[in-house]
C-alpha cells in the first residue's frame, strides 16, 4: 500500500472526527467543502428525494454550484432528464459521471447536461447513493476540474458522504425542532390548553 493510501483512510477518519464536534450548520458546510477541495472536489451538491408529489429542491441539504448555473438547471428541467440523475435507477452503488458516459451511449441532450458542468469549470464527480432500510434515496454528488476519483479516493469519498450527508440533517431537523419548540401559541390555542386544563 503506497503512502498515499494511508492518508486517505487516515483523512477520512480525522474528518468523521471534526464533523462529529460540530453543531452549527455553517462550520459543518465549511469543514465538508475544505475536506473535499483536498480530493480536487469544489462543488458540492446533497440533497434527499422528496417524497411523491413534493417539490425536488424540498430535500435539498446543501448544493454550492453557482447560482446561475441551478437557476438555469431547474428552468430547463434538467433532474427528469439528467443521466447522473437517472442512472440512480440502475445503481445504488457510488459512480462518477465517467462511469456513466462509459456504460451507454447518451442522447445529445443527456450530454449536454453533463458537459454544461464545464460552464463553471468542472469536467467530473461522483455520485454516492445513501439508502436507508426504508427504501428513501439521498445523493452525495461532489464534483471539480481535475478530481482524484480512484478506487481509494471513492472509497474514502462515499464515508464522507454519508458521515456530511447525515451531519448536515442532523443540525437541520435540530434548528426545525427548535423553531417549532419556540412557536408561540395562537389566542384560540391558548384559550384550548385553558379547558383542557380544567377538564
Amino acid at each position: 500500500m503506497s503512502l498515499k493510501s494511508d492518508v486517505y483512510g487516515k483523512r477520512t477518519l480525522d474528518f468523521v472526527e471534526r464533523l462529529q464536534k460540530l453543531t452549527n450548520y455553517d462550520d459543518i458546510c465549511q469543514e465538508i467543502k475544505k475536506e473535499l477541495e483536498w480530493f480536487g472536489l469544489t462543488c458540492v451538491t446533497a440533497w434527499s428525494m422528496p417524497g411523491p408529489g413534493r417539490p425536488p429542491d424540498e430535500g435539498m441539504v446543501l448544493n454550492n454550484r453557482p447560482q446561475g448555473y441551478i437557476d438555469h438547471y431547474k428552468e430547463q428541467n434538467y433532474l427528469a432528464r439528467d443521466p447522473l440523475v437517472t442512472e440512480l435507477r440502475n445503481s445504488v452503488h457510488p459512480y462518477s459521471w465517467n462511469d456513466v458516459r462509459q456504460r451507454r451511449k447518451l442522447t445529445k441532450t443527456e450530454t449536454r447536461i453533463i458537459d454544461e458542468g464545464r460552464e463553471f469549470g468542472v469536467r467530473d464527480g461522483i455520485i454516492i447513493p445513501i439508502v436507508t432500510l426504508s427504501g428513501s434515496l439521498s445523493v452525495f454528488s461532489p464534483c471539480g476540474p481535475e478530481p482524484d476519483l480512484s478506487q481509494r479516493a471513492r472509497s474514502a469519498l462515499e464515508i464522507i458522504g454519508i458521515y456530511s450527508q447525515q451531519a448536515l440533517k442532523r443540525v437541520l431537523i435540530k434548528t426545525q425542532r427548535e423553531e417549532a419548540a419556540h412557536t408561540p401559541l395562537t389566542p384560540r390555542e391558548r384559550e384550548i390548553m385553558q379547558w383542557v386544563a380544567v377538564g
